[in-house]
């Protein structure tokens, strides 16, 4: 459940390594990565504060 989530918190994010600013969820290049890896650490953080 936490990976549906966490791809619907993703969907919601705009990737800067570009001017395409592709959605994390389905990016077209590899500078999303590090995007990717911030939302992931924000996405944890913010589950964190729920429970």
């Amino acid at each position: 459940m936490e990976n549906k989530d966490f791809e619907e918190f993703l969907s919601k994010k705009t990737c800067r390594g570009c001017f395409n600013h592709c959605p994390l969820d389905n990016p077209n290049c590899n500078r999303s990565k590090i995007f990717i890896k911030d939302a992931k650490e924000e996405f944890e953080k913010l589950s964190g504060d729920i429970k």
